[in-house]
């Protein structure tokens, strides 16, 4: 259960620290855009995938099996990944594809910790390929296209 608070403040507070950010710096609507559509289409992804049963998660509370902090956790790791991208490239499509690269290698540094400690776990080995420490290698694609999308959604709306 210490574990788990661990996990559950750590992604509260990523969320406040760059949704804080991101209200400071940036138009109201792209912000909203950014963390309100992000955690949307997070869990447009995630909730189908749990279903499936390509992986659980093992943090309380939850909506649809997607934990609440989940789904803030994944427009706060983008949000940063749009702002380091906007500083290297220009274009819309550009800073996302960056951004999406960028966030998915900071997923290859956070997920295996959290599987080993539990936080979740992927079931899915009937689907073939590589895994890396304990995570298949579907999961870093999923980030690759969830983060372009959520990057892009500033610019759509």
């Amino acid at each position: 259960e210490e574990q788990a608070n661990r996990y559950r403040l750590s992604q509260t507070g990523l969320f406040l620290l760059t949704f804080a950010h991101a209200l400071w710096s940036w138009p109201l609507a792209d912000a909203v855009a950014l963390f309100g559509g992000g955690a949307t289409v997070a869990f447009l992804v995630e909730a189908p995938a749990i279903r499936a049963g390509l992986f659980t998660h093992n943090l309380r509370p939850k909506i649809a099996g997607v934990p609440v902090t989940i789904l803030l956790a994944w427009p706060a790791v983008v949000y940063p990944a749009v702002r380091v991208a906007g500083w290297l490239v220009s274009g819309a499509v550009t800073v996302a594809v960056v951004a999406a690269v960028l966030a998915t290698l900071a997923d290859a540094v956070a997920d295996p910790p959290a599987v080993a400690d539990g936080a979740w776990a992927y079931h899915a080995e009937w689907i073939p390929g590589p895994w890396y420490r304990g995570v298949p290698w579907w999961n870093f694609a999923g980030w690759l296209v969830v983060v372009f999308v959520t990057a892009m959604l500033p610019s759509l709306l």
